[in-house]
């Protein structure tokens, strides 16, 4: 007996189940396909979001629509799923030369000056983080907890009898002109959200995805006093407080060797760089490494495939899907369902 429904997503990473809430939202029926044993940069990204890019000292790109959105959609979520995973969390600079303290004061006049603190802390947490030049808070920033999130989302979708929990198998798709076909089940549509695993897709492998590898500690400080506040220190790494003296420590970025392997060449940098900002010893309780979808112009890629109208693909996040993923997914629903053209910018159409 064939199962039908409206949409088929592929892959249960962040991009697939916020596309999936997205659209049940919209009272859509979804099956969403994804292997639990497969690796995903989704289950190891900190999920920190921020405003600023701070290489520039500039506002990241749609920061002023995408941060209310994102805000609205993870505090919903969280009720649907009757759990905590949004932290929103100041994220604390600290400055490596007088001159980027001095640019800093510059830029909070201009337009980005709505996301950074206007103060500067020339003593910030003396004796336990090395500050010489002090220190400044962006606003509006925070992290979500990919980790409870996507598995909250497995037991919602599991429970729901919309979860397939098996590989995806590509020769098992049966494509026509307004539908596709996947073993029992029948559906307007079939979307990609596979993450890097989407360059070897037969359909979507034409698109430029710049894969980068990233590695990410979690550390436990050593010592008896805790840092006394849920802030995001950032100087060459981030280092995200989780609680009980234990921190997150990231990240590196390679693009080559593009697997989920641990490395000492990873270990190593990420220590290193560490060792310079906290001045108190640490234990490496974890480290885990995963593979980005990024792309070369650093925007998202959506659309259909040109040929076969019932195939679609929301991918290339990068570093800031949990950022993306909300908005774009309602932008794409949008366009799913009717409502809007896509925004050029994100179109993959701009690849043919």
């Amino acid at each position: 007996m064939t199962k039908e429904v409206d949409y088929i997503i592929v892959g249960q990473g962040i991009a697939g189940t916020v596309l999936a809430f997205t659209l049940m939202k919209a009272g859509r029926q979804v099956l969403l396909i994804d292997d639990p044993g497969l690796s995903s940069a989704s289950k190891v990204a900190a999920g920190l979001y921020n405003p600023v890019v701070f290489k520039r000292l500039t506002k990241s790109w749609m920061a002023d629509e995408l941060i209310p959105f994102l805000d609205t959609f993870y505090t919903e979520l969280e009720k649907t799923l009757n759990c905590k995973f949004h932290f929103k969390k100041r994220i604390v600079k600290l400055f490596a030369e007088e001159q980027e303290r001095e640019f800093w004061m510059k830029k909070t006049a201009a337009e980005v000056g709505r996301y950074l603190d206007k103060t500067i802390d020339d003593h910030f947490l003396p004796g336990l983080v090395n500050s010489p030049l002090g220190a400044a808070e962006v606003h509006h920033s925070g992290n979500i907890d990919t980790r409870v999130l996507l598995k909250a989302a497995a037991d919602h979708f599991r429970s729901s009898g919309c979860l397939l929990e098996e590989k995806f198998e590509t020769g098992q798709l049966v494509i026509s002109e307004d539908h596709v076909s996947y073993k029992d089940c029948r559906a307007k549509k079939i979307i990609f959200c596979e993450g890097f695993r989407a360059a070897e897709n037969p359909y979507f492998g034409w698109l430029p995805f710049r894969l980068t590898k990233g590695e990410i500690l979690t550390i436990q400080l050593q010592d008896d006093q805790e840092i006394p506040f849920e802030k995001v220190i950032n100087k060459g790494v981030f280092i995200l407080p989780l609680g009980n003296n234990s921190y997150r420590v990231g990240a590196t970025h390679t693009w080559d060797k593009l697997n989920d392997d641990a490395t000492a060449e990873g270990r190593s940098e990420l220590t290193e760089k560490l060792e310079k900002v906290i001045r108190v010893p640490f234990v490496i309780t974890e480290h885990l490494a995963g593979v980005r979808p990024a792309v070369n112009d650093r925007r998202p890629m959506l659309g259909l495939h040109p040929e076969h109208p019932a195939l679609g693909v929301f991918n290339g996040m990068g570093t800031k899907g949990i950022m993306l993923a909300p908005y774009f997914a309602d932008h794409f629903v949008g366009f799913l369902e009717g409502r809007n053209a896509l925004d050029k910018e994100v179109d993959i159409r701009r690849f043919v």
